[in-house]
């Protein structure tokens, strides 16, 4: 008898337990389905709760529907936070004209291809897109697992999987992969991949903590905890006044002198030459052809959809890279492609290079921002 009563006890605290976890998630989950369109200058990845994803894909579809410049590279995007002159911060602030960023580390022209296929029911000759390639991507052997699932959740993955041109370029990456190297994929993902216990319980967990954060800055925002971080859309200036680019190239060589770069520290920054002070070798295998295709279908795709494209090809440091001139077969193919599809361009890499344009190899300085902030505004110019 006393065994029956603990057991009903245990039933009953377990029960109320089970309730109240219920009834604590349930306002957040109702929540979630709602969500405001937010401004967000720059997106990295579509990383976080399915709230944080909708906002994201909210901001990105009237973005590319004409409400805003929409700026599409990689690394270089992400690392530019506190650059000035970072397309998405001088465009904002300066020229108060709406700019939405996207890009991070290893964002090649697959990834690019998938976003913009996610999205091509919002592109039209309304939008307005900045495509900033590195040669370097082409070389890409696939991106790795973590970053695919960082840019790939379900609201990314599951349309594209309809999609003629996507469907099979995904299948292959997912049927390649090591599963040692994957951090997590979701229940779709693994319909190709194959079942593992380990990514099962990682995925399990991953969407545990991640309606744990959903519940938690539910409940942060409803107390006042933490303010909402909503920016209203901003509106479009209609009219830039004339710029005076000499100024702002005076400005950036200014902010440009706190990198201590010279010929001694192979015109990169003095702390990133300090880890490295020898000139690297990149990618001595040929070029991807994955990377060929998909940046051709991505650009065949703008040209149907008569998107209002400009191209900007990011020059590389001769000083701190060996052998630059092998990506010249590279970036032949690119134009190529563009004046095939009679799509405008500003070639970096193919001009004369500009001592103090890079902090590295690749990314570029505030004096590179310029040169491509110049280019993107005469080329929108109202």
């Amino acid at each position: 008898m006393l065994i029956m009563k603990i057991n009903k006890n245990l039933c009953l605290h377990i029960s109320m337990a089970v309730l109240a976890a219920l009834v604590l998630s349930l306002p957040p989950f109702i929540d979630s389905q709602k969500f405001e369109l937010k401004f967000q200058p720059l997106i990295k990845t579509m990383e976080g709760t399915r709230k944080v994803q909708a906002e994201k894909i909210a901001t990105i579809s009237h973005a590319l529907n004409g409400n805003a410049l929409f700026f599409l590279g990689a690394s270089e995007v992400a690392t530019s936070e506190d650059e000035h002159f970072a397309v998405y911060n001088f465009f904002n602030t300066q020229l108060h004209q709406p700019t939405v960023a996207y890009g991070d580390s290893y964002v090649d022209n697959m990834t690019q291809l998938a976003l913009l296929t996610r999205f091509k029911q919002d592109l039209s000759p309304k939008t307005k897109l900045v495509l900033l390639l590195a040669p370097d991507s082409f070389y890409f052997d696939g991106i790795p697992p973590t970053i695919f699932a960082d840019h790939f959740p379900d609201a990314i993955f599951k349309p594209l999987m309809s999609d003629k041109t996507l469907r099979p370029i995904l299948s292959n990456y997912l049927k390649h992969i090591d599963a040692q190297d994957v951090d997590h994929l979701t229940f779709s993902q693994m319909r190709i991949f194959g079942w593992h216990y380990d990514i099962v319980w990682r995925e399990i967990n991953y969407q545990f903590s991640s309606f744990c954060e959903l519940i938690r800055d539910y409940f942060l925002t409803l107390f006042h905890i933490r303010h909402s971080s909503s920016h209203p859309w901003p509106l479009i200036n209609k009219t830039w006044l004339n710029i005076d680019w000499d100024a702002q190239l005076q400005q950036a060589e200014r902010l440009n002198h706190a990198r201590h770069e010279s010929p001694a520290t192979l015109w990169m920054d003095k702390d990133v030459f300090a880890d490295d002070k020898t000139a690297e070798e990149w990618y001595p295998a040929p070029p991807s052809l994955q990377e060929e295709q998909a940046f051709e279908d991505m650009i065949k795709l703008l040209h149907g959809r008569q998107v209002n494209v400009v191209v900007i090809i990011d020059p590389l440091n001769p000083w701190a890279l060996k052998h630059t001139e092998k990506f010249k077969n590279t970036d032949r193919y690119i134009q190529s492609v563009l004046q095939k599809y009679n799509t405008p361009y500003f070639d970096m890499y193919s001009q004369k290079y500009q001592n103090g344009w890079n902090w590295d190899r690749i990314h570029p300085t505030e004096l590179a921002w310029v040169a491509m902030d110049r280019y993107i505004a005469e080329a929108f110019k109202k």
